[in-house]
């Protein structure tokens, strides 16, 4: 047993699949249309092709001559492992930091600087004028002829070179810096319209560089020698200071030690003699003097000019220590000693910093000797033999390609925009309704030429005179009924004959959203194909507001006496009311009567129901032509009462829209149509679509577009004074005249 929600997942997937087929069909027809206007894309194609031929015609030869710098990596790094180097040449972030250098502004306006670039002849570039000679010409204005050119012109030109700032703009504009894959080559390429400038800027440029480095690297050097200098001199002063001040304690460090052995005699010999013993005697006297001495000495040191300045810090405490001889003995002692471990000290200390900035020089001088440049020049700029720009054929390839997309981009403008049906894929895809015929426009003067060419063949066959008042495009007449557009009249009643068991489905009806969509012409010819089958036809014109089926067929609206409006006024009979003499057999056409005075209330759903009950027991088949339904609401009365209803859309008339409210109306009071009939459409040889084969469409050029929009459609069929009737005599007077004259011409040959 399923799970409770497979059903809902079944339907879920279903609806996903046909989401995306919608969704394809869609794309499918928006590319089938684009195919459609292909011709606006081969226009574009054209005009990107003459572009580029003009272009080609009116842009100057552009030269590129290229100058190479190779860029070395420096090696005083090898030798001071302390130095951080601040760019890697060997990274590539290192060559395109020295490639963007090469393109600051000030080394430009250097290079615009020198005299050898500004003395350039043809330094500036012309501007192209992209007027058309012939327009020129037109407009009076001579063209200019370089090989011409006066030397005053041309002096005038090398007086007319701009200041560094802005030259130096003008070449940044031309060049162009770019690194060799894989190596530490730079390429300084110079595009000009003077192949010899072009040469002479490249090496201006890279000579600029170079001279800039150098500059650059000479100041940097004098810079950090001065420095060196400068700290291995204040390092040697403060050693030398420190080594003259340890000096002036020599003596007293040499009778100290002198003391300091003395005493220690003195007290080996007092641990073994006494006081009065005469070596312990000779060693007091000793030790007495050595202590006098070094005092001496210590107060020499103390007031030498060499290190005055520390013993002034102390004197106090000398000074204190001087009433007693013992301490003063012991704190001169104790000063001694921790004044020459400090000036010892220090005297190490400047004598390392002092070595250090020896060595630091002498490691500058090997980096000077042994790296005299970071960068040199590989090759210098050649003179280019050839143009580097233009080259047709990426012009040509380039025109070509942006004309074809902005012809691709007009056809889609245009689909999206075009609000009309055109194919019969547009009209299935739009409206979900099957298609049971395409009616081309008929051709009155090739319909003609085959029904005089049937009479013709044959001599005996001799014209209807009641068929020659019909509509020339009424097609199932002697000659018109072997014509491709009748053979379309037969497709479209097989496809309605397929709906069903024609012994039910007798009433078939047509309508259109708007006026003018050839509802009544499609219902006529309908009606005719269907009677050509033997079948007995009645077609009755239930458009009452406006009706045209008398003029389709040649007679005036109150010529029969009676019609639809008299039957459903209970003014006439069936009987009366029928018209059976149209000019074809198993035809018989109930017209719409004189003028209703409101056709609305003639419409009663009873008497309506009646009369297709009556009309259905005496005829095999009842087709009726109604008003449009936008423009008035009695076909929506109408359509309850049909077995058949077909919509005829107009090809490159109606708007989509207006086919889409039509079909919105009818399925809320659920009378969908049974399918469309595509009409008018004009075949092309652009393209054959999806349309059955029928190919393309234009608009058809009978009838006069309906002004359509939403919520009005016009004052339809409130206005028909004019009923026709001298359109229809005068009509019949010419065919009449012209059956005279056929049938003189006969005689005066017999």
């Amino acid at each position: 047993m399923p799970a409770p929600n497979a059903a809902n997942d079944d339907h879920l997937y279903e609806d996903a699949i046909d989401t995306t087929s919608k969704a394809s069909a869609k794309t499918k027809r928006l590319l089938l249309d684009l195919l459609g206007r292909w011709h606006w894309v081969a226009l574009g194609l054209i005009i990107g092709l003459l572009w580029s031929a003009y272009y080609l015609s009116k842009a100057p030869k552009r030269y590129s001559a290229t100058a190479t710098l190779l860029i070395k990596q420096n090696i005083a790094t090898v030798i001071n492992k302390d130095q951080v180097e601040e760019i890697d040449m060997r990274s590539t972030e290192g060559m395109n930091t020295v490639a963007e250098r090469i393109r600051r502004f000030d080394l430009m306006e250097r290079v615009g600087s020198r005299a050898d670039v500004r003395n350039l002849s043809g330094l500036i570039q012309k501007q192209v004028d992209w007027t058309p000679d012939l327009l020129k010409e037109w407009l009076g204005r001579k063209k200019a002829d370089p090989s011409k050119e006066t030397p005053e012109e041309k002096a005038q030109a090398a007086k007319s070179v701009p200041e560094p700032a802005v030259l130096g703009g003008m070449i940044a504009s031309w060049v162009t810096v770019s690194i060799r894959k894989g190596t530490r080559l730079l390429d300084i390429s110079i595009q000009h319209q003077v192949p010899e400038v072009a040469k002479a800027l490249a090496d201006a440029v890279a000579r600029e560089y170079l001279a800039e480095i150098a500059s650059d690297r000479a100041e940097g050097r004098s810079n950090q020698s001065e420095t060196l200098i400068k700290q291995s001199e204040e390092a040697r002063s403060k050693l030398q200071a420190a080594e003259s001040a340890l000096a002036t304690y020599n003596r007293a460090l040499q009778l100290h030690g002198a003391l300091d052995q003395q005493e220690s005699e003195f007290s080996q010999l007092s641990r073994r003699y006494l006081p009065k013993h005469p070596r312990m005697i000779a060693t007091t006297d000793t030790l007495t003097d050595l202590r006098s001495r070094f005092m001496a000495e210590f107060k020499i040191a103390m007031s030498s000019p060499a290190d005055k300045e520390y013993w002034k810090t102390v004197q106090s405490e000398m000074e204190n220590a001087e009433k007693d001889p013992d301490l003063a003995l012991k704190t001169a002692r104790q000063l001694l000693l921790a004044r020459t471990g400090i000036l010892k000290g220090e005297t190490a200390s400047q004598m390392s910093v002092f070595n250090s900035m020896l060595t630091r020089l002498e490691e500058s001088n090997v980096n000077r000797e042994g790296n005299e440049s970071a960068a040199e020049i590989s090759s210098f700029a050649r003179n280019p033999g050839w143009a580097h720009w233009p080259q047709p054929r990426q012009v040509y390839t380039t025109g070509g390609m942006f004309g074809l997309a902005c012809g691709a981009l007009i056809a889609l403008v245009l689909t999206r925009l075009d609000n009309k049906f055109r194919t019969v894929a547009q009209v299935e895809g739009e409206t979900s309704l099957p298609v049971f015929a395409a009616i081309s426009d008929i051709d009155i003067r090739l319909v003609d030429k085959a029904v005089r060419a049937k009479l013709r063949r044959n001599k005996d066959l001799r014209e209807n005179p009641i068929q020659s008042n019909w509509d020339p495009r009424l097609l199932f007449r002697p000659g018109a009924a072997t014509t491709t557009f009748a053979e379309m009249f037969r497709i479209l009643r097989a496809s309605v004959s397929l709906l069903g068991d024609e012994s039910r489905r007798k009433v078939t009806l047509f309508s259109s959203a708007l006026p003018g969509e050839g509802k009544s012409l499609v219902s006529s010819n309908f009606a005719l194909a269907a009677a050509g089958q033997g079948r007995k036809t009645l077609l009755i014109d239930l458009d009452l507001r406006k009706p045209s089926l008398h003029k389709v067929f040649g007679f005036t609206r109150n010529e029969n006496g009676a019609g639809v409006t008299e039957l459903l006024a209970s003014k006439a009979s069936l009987e009366e009311a029928i018209t059976t003499e149209v000019g074809t057999e198993n035809l018989h056409v109930i017209f719409s009567g004189s003028r209703a005075p409101n056709p609305g209330e003639l419409l009663n759903m009873k008497r309506l129901k009646e009369l297709f009950v009556e009309v259905s027991e005496k005829y095999d088949l009842i087709v009726v032509d109604s008003a449009p339904l936008l423009a008035v609401p009695d076909t929506r009365v109408l359509v309850q009462l049909a077995n058949n209803f077909c919509l005829v859309v107009r090809s490159n008339y109606v708007p989509k829209g207006a086919v889409a409210r039509a079909l919105e109306l009818l399925g809320s009071s659920g009378t969908m149509p049974a399918g469309i009939v595509f009409n008018g459409y004009k075949e092309t040889r652009r393209m054959i679509s999806q349309n059955y084969s029928y190919g393309g469409y234009r608009m058809s050029r009978y009838g006069r577009p309906y002004q359509y929009g939403y919520g009005t459609y016009g004052a339809y069929g409130e206005d028909d004074r004019a009923d026709d009737t001298d359109e229809i005599l005068k009509r019949r007077r010419k065919n009449s005249s012209r059956r005279n004259k056929e049938m003189d011409d006969g005689e005066n040959k017999s």
